[in-house]
């Protein structure tokens, strides 16, 4: 059975969500280096067997030790808008 490894990483900013390193099938890893500013990175990953399950994981890693700028941030720009 064939298996489809995609992710991507976005960055939370006081501008909204930037774009991060990523990768797509069939392609290979694109590495963008984060935003200076960034206080929080998600990355999701989404592996998915043809004609079987698919599995979605996402990781948040805190960038600031300020849990109210974050909530804040989320509040204002929303979840991220991941392609895959």
């Amino acid at each position: 059975m064939s298996v489809c490894e995609e992710w991507e990483i976005m960055h939370l900013t006081p501008e909204g969500w930037k774009d991060g390193s990523y990768r797509h099938e069939p392609g290979d890893a694109v590495a963008i280096a984060p935003p200076a500013d960034d206080v929080l990175t998600v990355r999701r990953h989404v592996s998915a067997a043809y004609n079987g399950p698919s599995r979605v994981i996402e990781d948040r890693t805190p960038r600031t030790e300020d849990m109210a700028l974050i909530e804040q941030l989320l509040s204002k720009f929303g979840a991220p808008g991941f392609g895959v």
